[in-house]
């Protein structure tokens, strides 16, 4: 059937009021009766064997009920290569934590943990991924350093190497960025008679249940979880918010009270997870026409100290390294390393930004080469509909040309920047990418959602959803679909709390999933209940089903001739049938992958983008300034228009400071960014001129016909705005972020070279 949703319908989020009122809570604002406060203790050393731990002091502070170590967990502590809940006999990266105070104040805890005496050996330590793979390395696990590698095969390398009229080689690198929530994470947990109730503001609400359940030794349905108010995700909250929940409800085990641990900004940096750092080598050749003969590519990934979801994302960059390119010959090898660095884990973008940094820097250097346009260089290699990838899948709806040619209508990129103002240079740069939607075969689970609800006797409905809302829009959307699908006013409509004892196991809110597998499990709910009402209506008024139309809190046939109101129609089915609701599952197409092989089906579909950056570059202090900015995604189709743009403006603003100012540094394997002081985010000062376009051209392969975007918006943006730097200064800046001394150097360079004479370009 058809689908009519209405894109442009501005609908008020219904958690917005709560929110810019303060009234809603979140996990800092909870409190319970005689609640116990956990604060985490650390040795602060990169790698360290643990001898003894001594709390003798700790425990004569005023108000400490007990100090626990890893021998306290009562489930199981660690599995192979992964976080433990606390270290037992080694440290493996300096944010371990090693035992739990609690106390009956936040302060009373902090002040007992600095009084806890670890005894301990420094072990070697290594940060370094190279070296990390080197015979004689220090290991952190089993026999070698060696994390995760993916690969993937495609033709013949040595012939379309032999075939290329102009080879180039370059290397490329990212680093280590962080989430940057404004909410720190953080955990409180009550103990039940035969369970625990937990409060956490996670992306996985199911994902720590079942990590709880594992850690504390408990069958999963003796664990609930229920969200408070998220204050902010961008892929994090996540394998830190597993360890905070488990570390309370050990704590509140142990002593029977309700037990709270959040962390502040500085241990978020100390234990928390960052963003994987990359380094990439490419080799590509191509005909002096701009064909792309050949393709090899070799990665090293930073997984730090234990493996998380590290071997997902070097999956997805293996997919995707090659860029949205057609490419006969192709070898691609990434591999990650274990090393005493903090620990990489999911960060929005999940791979794609740093392979898409590379990719895209690269094809323009290859058109530099080569003497073309670069937007005609790209056009040359594009994907287009049945397409084969690098890992031998068939493309379809591929909307790449689509937004090369928005591009150019909204960003020509055939023009020159404008005059700069004296001491300035200008640039304009240009990127696309293709994105693999959802989980894909990274992760071996059904990629699914269940949407359920129950119209009460008043016409009033209630809506159970999985999927977490953590600012998105998610559950607006949700209710949006089942609103115009049954003709309901979506303010007599009301989103669940999320309580994993109630609410279906949806997965994670991830990989921009959740439009796609909850939106659609939401309208197989939304007709669910329409069929179920439309029976009882038809039968009444001797007419056919599909004549009834539901609209404006009404149901009337289509001529008209007969109507009634929603809440009326409510009335005559309870009278009729055992209720009014709506259930919805809904999955993926199914997808595989060959580990031996090296190829698959790797995502049901993709999703495309192009950007175009115009930077305007200080030569005195190397400040960049992206002065115009445009996003274009294919969406397939838009289901909420203003949520959209809102969600493409998020993921770029996420991505300048990857691209320009942030950065986690580390000094033998301790940290020396430890808060925001000295980690330069991006805010609204640092905005211009965004234009965010979400594209409908051919729609999604599902129900809904929709596409996911927050994360391939974060993926655009650096090689756009790196490529415009290249085209200010003619010299290329290969290594993120772009940062004030980076830009400087390519100035000095610049010079050097004559591109740049008395404050602009030397044509």
């Amino acid at each position: 059937m058809k689908n009519e949703i209405s894109k442009r319908k501005i609908y008020d989020r219904q958690d917005a009021y709560a929110k810019i009122t303060g009234k809603a809570k979140y996990i800092d604002d909870l409190k319970f009766p005689g609640m116990l406060y956990v604060q985490t203790v650390r040795i602060g050393a990169p790698h360290a064997r643990i001898l003894n731990i001594d709390s003798s002091e700790a425990l004569k502070v005023k108000g400490v009920v007990g100090v626990y170590t890893a021998k306290d967990v009562p489930g199981v502590n660690q599995t192979p290569k992964d976080r433990p809940a606390l270290a037992e006999k080694e440290t493996k990266f300096a944010g371990d934590g090693v035992a739990i105070v609690v106390a009956n104040t936040k302060v009373q805890a902090a002040k007992a943990a600095k009084l806890v005496k670890i005894e301990y050996e420094e072990l070697p330590y290594v940060v370094n991924p190279e070296e990390a793979l080197k015979e004689g390395a220090p290991i952190l696990h089993g026999n070698s350093n060696f994390a995760a590698s993916h690969k993937t095969v495609k033709g013949n390398l040595e012939k379309g190497f032999a075939e290329a009229d102009v080879i180039l080689e370059r290397e490329f690198s990212t680093q280590r960025v962080m989430h940057s929530a404004i909410e720190p994470d953080g955990a409180i947990a009550i103990p039940e008679a035969k369970g625990v109730l937990i409060y956490c503001p996670g992306k996985g609400p199911f994902n720590i249940k079942r990590a709880v359940a594992a850690y504390c030794g408990f069958n999963e349905n003796q664990v609930r979880v229920i969200q408070p108010t998220l204050g902010g995700v961008f892929g994090g909250k996540d394998s830190d918010i597993n360890i905070i929940a488990s570390r309370v409800t050990m704590a509140a085990m142990i002593t029977g009270r309700p037990c709270k641990m959040v962390w502040n900004r500085e241990e978020v940096l100390e234990e928390g997870t960052k963003r994987h750092p990359f380094k990439l080598k490419y080799k590509i050749g191509a005909k002096k026409d701009g064909y792309i003969t050949a393709m090899e590519i070799n990665g090293l990934v930073d997984v730090g100290a234990y493996i998380t979801k590290s071997q997902a994302t070097i999956w997805r960059a293996t997919v995707e390294a090659t860029g949205p390119y057609n490419v006969e010959n192709l070898s691609t090898n990434i591999v990650g390393a274990f090393t005493n660095n903090t620990i990489s884990d999911a960060v929005r973008g999940f791979g794609s930004p740093q392979v898409d940094f590379a990719s895209e820097s690269l094809m323009n250097e290859l058109a530099k080469e080569l003497g073309m346009d670069p937007l005609e260089l790209r056009r040359i290699n594009a994907f287009k509909e049945g397409s084969i990838t690098a890992t031998g899948q068939k493309l379809q709806s591929v909307n790449l040309m689509a937004c090369l040619d928005k591009l150019e209508e909204e960003f020509p990129v055939h023009e020159k920047s404008g005059p700069a103002p004296k001491g300035k240079v200008r640039g304009r740069g240009i990127s696309c990418i293709f994105r693999g939607e959802a989980m894909g075969a990274g992760f071996p689970v059904k990629d699914a959602a269940a949407v359920s609800f129950h119209v009460e006797k008043d016409g009033t409905i209630v809506v159970l959803s999985g999927i977490t809302e953590q600012g998105q829009g998610g559950t607006n959307v949700v209710l949006q679909i089942i609103s115009e699908t049954l003709g309901v006013s979506i303010e007599n409509m009301r989103i669940s709390p999320l309580d994993t004892s109630y609410l279906p196991d949806s997965g994670a809110t991830v990989g921009s999933r959740g439009t796609i597998t909850s939106g659609n499990a939401a309208l197989v709910a939304a007709n669910d209940a329409k069929d179920r009402m439309s029976k009882v209506i038809a039968k009444k008024w001797g007419a056919k089903c599909e004549d009834l139309v539901f609209e404006n809190d009404t149901i009337f046939t289509k001529d008209k001739s007969e109507n009634i109101s929603f809440k009326e129609a409510v009335t005559l089915c309870y009278k009729e049938i055992p209720g009014v609701y709506g259930y919805g599952w809904w999955s993926l197409p199914p997808v595989w992958w060959d580990f031996e092989k090296n190829c698959g089906e790797t995502y049901a579909s993709f999703n495309y983008g192009a950007c175009g950056a115009e930077v305007e570059i200080d030569l005195i202090t190397g400040k960049v300034d992206v002065i115009n900015l445009v996003a274009i995604h294919d969406v397939g189709r838009i289901i909420n228009e203003a949520e959209v743009k809102a969600q493409i403006a998020g993921g770029v603003s996420m991505a300048l400071g990857f691209a320009l100012t942030e950065e986690v540094t580390t000094k033998n394997g301790k940290l020396l960014t430890k808060n925001f002081d000295k980690y330069l985010l991006q805010t609204t000062a640092d905005f211009y001129n965004l234009k965010t376009i979400p594209l409908e051209a051919k729609a999604g392969n599902n129900p809904l016909g929709v596409k996911g975007v927050s994360e391939s918006s974060t993926a655009t943006v650096s090689p756009a705005v790196l490529n415009a730097i290249e085209n200010a200064l003619g010299v290329r800046i290969r290594n993120l972020p772009a940062d004030l001394e980076s830009v400087f150097s390519a100035i000095e360079e610049s010079q050097k070279l004559g591109y740049i004479q008395g404050g602009a370009i030397n044509e």
